[in-house]
């Protein structure tokens, strides 16, 4: 009974990291693996982070403790002056019908990130359009794709500038939390330390969330400018690929698809009984890699899932400890049928 319980856990949580595209005709790995590994505490959190994509060094640009203050008059007289001069080139722009150069302001929060955002756009496009098959017109195409995806985005931030300004602003408190004396070993501080952190990586996640997903709009963009007989062309697509793509986001999609796959795996195996004693203990070693994420005693650590994964690794030792062969399941198969062909030698 103990084998089948955890073997049905095991099971339906690796099928749940799973999900079927009826769109494309194709099974993918559907789990928000990134955030779990962001929110990483303790000794292996750097690990698990170095793990994940970058994103333009978003931790670094965006994720930058300030104190929200009131406007001096001469920030507000700048924002003014800037918003007054971008209006008039626009209206200028329009009368000639010459497009516009979209622009972030110097003073927005979110200023130098979006400019690592822009180069890094731009460096997908000028990969596209130096592929060796790549027609004119996709150029001209691809160009115009960029332009649209670079307004989507300026609306988008200058849209989000409160939420990152409160963003920020949280972060610097969260800052000041952990810098009062006794905040790692008074109880009630370390809870308040813990909830600021969690709502900080959240206003964090879906901002990166929401701007990856307009960058990876635009790469989608690109290759679907491929026509029937260049997507026949297998050389051609893989350039399209590797040029579009990101090396961490690759490593990441695998990781994550070797962790459904190896959590439904091991579930299937503790529920026919094969290989009990294995699946044992890479039940373990797969828990404790979780639990070490996120351990209670550090400041920040979420102990939810801690205590329970703690007993789940004590049934499995328990698993291991014991004869698994002597238990319904394929291993007392096997075990019975190699006593019958190959019989102990009498004394």
């Amino acid at each position: 009974m103990l084998r089948l319980c955890i073997g049905w856990h095991f099971f339906s949580e690796g099928t749940k990291k799973l999900s079927y595209d009826q769109g494309r005709n194709e099974w993918r790995v559907d789990f928000p693996a990134e955030h779990f590994f962001r929110g990483a505490t303790g000794p292996m959190a750097g690990l698990f982070k170095g793990l994940l994509p970058g994103f333009y060094d978003w931790e670094n640009l965006l994720a930058v403790p300030r104190q929200s203050t009131p406007l001096t008059d001469q920030q507000r007289k700048q924002r003014q002056d800037w918003k007054a001069d971008y209006t008039a080139r626009q209206k200028l722009a329009e009368s000639e019908k010459t497009p516009l150069p979209i622009e972030f302001p110097e003073f927005a929060p979110y200023s130098v990130w979006a400019d690592q955002i822009v180069a890094g756009l731009r460096d997908k496009l000028r990969a596209f359009t130096n592929i060796s098959g790549i027609t004119d017109e996709q150029d001209a195409q691809a160009a115009k794709l960029f332009v649209a995806r670079h307004q989507q985005l300026a609306v988008f931030l200058d849209a989000e500038t409160k939420a990152i300004e409160e963003y920020q602003h949280q972060l610097w408190r969260l800052q000041e939390m952990r810098s009062l004396g006794g905040a790692g070993e008074i109880p009630f501080r370390q809870a308040r330390v813990a909830a600021k952190q969690a709502e900080t990586t959240g206003l964090g996640s879906r901002l990166v969330s929401e701007v990856r997903g307009i960058e990876r709009g635009f790469s989608a963009a690109l290759r679907a400018l491929l026509t029937p007989e260049q997507l026949g062309n297998s050389s051609l697509v893989a350039q399209v690929d590797s040029s579009l793509a990101d090396s961490k986001e690759r490593g990441l999609e695998w990781l994550k698809l070797g962790i459904a796959c190896g959590v439904t795996g091991l579930g299937v195996c503790l529920l026919l009984g094969l290989f009990t004693r294995l699946a044992a203990v890479g039940g373990v070693l797969f828990l404790l890699s979780v639990m070490v994420t996120q351990l209670p005693w550090v400041p920040g650590g979420d102990a939810k899932f801690f205590y329970y994964q703690l007993v789940e690794c004590a049934a499995l030792l328990t698993l291991w400890a014991s004869s698994p062969w002597r238990l319904p399941g394929l291993d007392y198969l096997c075990c019975g049928l190699r006593g019958m062909c190959c019989p102990a030698k009498s004394a």
